[in-house]
């Protein structure tokens, strides 16, 4: 497949276009899912463990006061003792399940010691509370107070030491999340400002090239029309010039005619080669005509076109012994001039008399139908027929079939496809050997022959 370069702009803007957005796109989710990846961790570990330790350091400054309200003598020292007791468990449980969630970097190093302190500090508070549910009711008391405060500073320093790394550790993921965000933020501008200048660019690029193509194909449109004038000119000119000195020769060999025997042969063979030369340069100058460019107002009608057919090859029918029958079920126009279909039916009709050969029935159908916008015109023959080979190559300029003894130049079929296809229709032959052939013109129908402003159909058939 063949890109123009038109083409090419366009489709590599629309490319460039389309990369520059998926890739601000993609970019755009990478940077989400590292959002999410930061977010996630603040949410499930960083957060819940200083929600762990801070409860932690607070059961531990109240497990002090407990225990000096157990040291003390009075109605609210068994229940100082029972509620301590709660609250070193609390605390234990605290601890065991910050350790079971998913460490943070560098966060492992603080687990065994803050494990380890904590044990030791519930170690001596049971053994305080021990002491003190022994002592009963004794107005005085002696506490171990070094021991068991030691033994909580430890774990008091541990728990507050681990907590102030969760807290940092939580501002630089804060901090991680925030100049993610930032980042991206300015990243999809900037990348979508990228994106939309190529866009732009890409139009700009696109559109150019669409003017440089609109014009060079102006400028080949006309320069072609300025060579097609050029060549009907010339071509009429050439065929002119040929055809004036033949002019001279035919007068001169007619004023031969009654000259000896053998002198007439070289004349009557000399008659027929400018005849021939004659038939081949008309051909050649229709055929070169046939693609002009059609009068797009232009509009005629078959009825009367195919009445002038009729007429002028009635007598080489006659001669031929050849039946000519119209059948025409309605008026119908069609969107060419009188002498485009003119030539196009006579083309065909000439063509099946000069073929009929020896065919036992000899007879030649000219049938015109509506079909939808178009006018088909079928000439059926009963000749005898085209082989299958030759029927894809017949409408080819200068392909004849295998009938030596019938002369032509082969450029009539020619000529036909040329100007049915300038004036929008079609041809087509169907033909089986030793039955005939049916060749097939299809053309527009003139503007004022809508199918809706058809007659009813009434046919007629003109026998010659």
């Amino acid at each position: 497949m063949n890109v123009e370069r038109h083409h090419t702009a366009l489709i590599v803007a629309s490319v460039v276009t389309v990369a520059s957005f998926v890739g601000a796109t993609a970019y755009t989710q990478a940077r989400l899912a590292r959002l999410d990846a930061v977010a996630s961790t603040l949410e499930t570990n960083a957060i819940p463990s200083i929600e762990y330790l801070s409860r932690t350091v607070v059961r531990l400054t109240h497990l002090n006061q407990l225990l000096d309200e157990a040291a003390a003598a009075g109605p609210r020292r068994a229940s100082a003792v029972m509620t301590a007791r709660l609250e070193m468990r609390a605390i234990e449980d605290d601890v065991g399940r910050y350790v079971e969630l998913p460490p943070l970097a560098g966060e492992e190093k603080h687990w065994e010691d803050l494990r380890a302190d904590v044990r030791l500090a519930a170690q001596a508070v049971r053994r305080t509370l021990d002491d003190e549910e022994q002592r009963g009711d004794a107005l005085t008391s002696v506490r171990p107070q070094a021991s068991t405060d030691d033994a909580l500073d430890v774990a008091m320093s541990s728990a507050l030491t681990t907590l102030n790394f969760d807290v940092r550790r939580a501002e630089t993921l804060a901090r991680d999340v925030r100049d993610v965000r930032v980042a991206t933020l300015r990243t999809i501008v900037a990348l979508d400002a990228g994106a939309t200048a190529l866009a732009m660019v890409g139009v700009f690029v696109a559109f150019r090239a669409s003017r440089r193509h609109d014009r060079l194909l102006q400028e080949h449109a006309s320069l072609l029309k300025a060579r097609v004038d050029e060549l009907d000119l010339v071509a009429g000119r050439v065929a002119h010039d040929v055809l004036s000195p033949l002019g001279t020769i035919a007068t001169a060999l007619s004023l031969l005619a009654h000259s000896d025997e053998r002198s007439q042969r070289y004349v009557d063979r000399s008659q027929r080669a400018l005849q021939h030369v004659r038939q081949l340069v008309e051909g050649l100058l229709t055929f070169a005509r046939s693609g002009a460019r059609p009068d797009s107002g232009a509009a005629c009608s078959l009825d009367a076109a195919i009445r002038t057919i009729v007429g002028d090859c009635s007598e080489a029918a006659v001669t031929k012994g050849v039946e000519l029958v119209t059948d025409v079920s309605e008026p119908i126009d069609v969107r060419c001039s009188l002498g485009v279909i003119t030539s196009i039916l006579q083309n065909l009709v000439r063509n099946a008399i000069k073929y009929m050969g020896d065919s036992p029935t000899k007879r030649i159908v000219i049938r015109v139908t509506r079909r939808g916008t178009v006018a088909r015109v079928d000439v059926e023959d009963t000749g005898p027929g085209i082989p299958p080979d030759l029927q894809n190559k017949i409408f080819h300029p200068f392909v004849r079939g295998a009938h030596a003894d019938v002369k032509g130049t082969g450029l009539g079929l020619a000529t036909v496809k040329r100007l049915a296809e300038s004036h929008g229709g079609s041809v087509g032959v169907r033909s089986t050997v030793g039955a005939g052939s049916v060749f097939r013109v299809e053309l527009p129908l003139a503007v004022s022959a809508g199918v809706a402003d058809a007659p009813s159909p009434s046919e007629t058939t003109q026998h010659v």
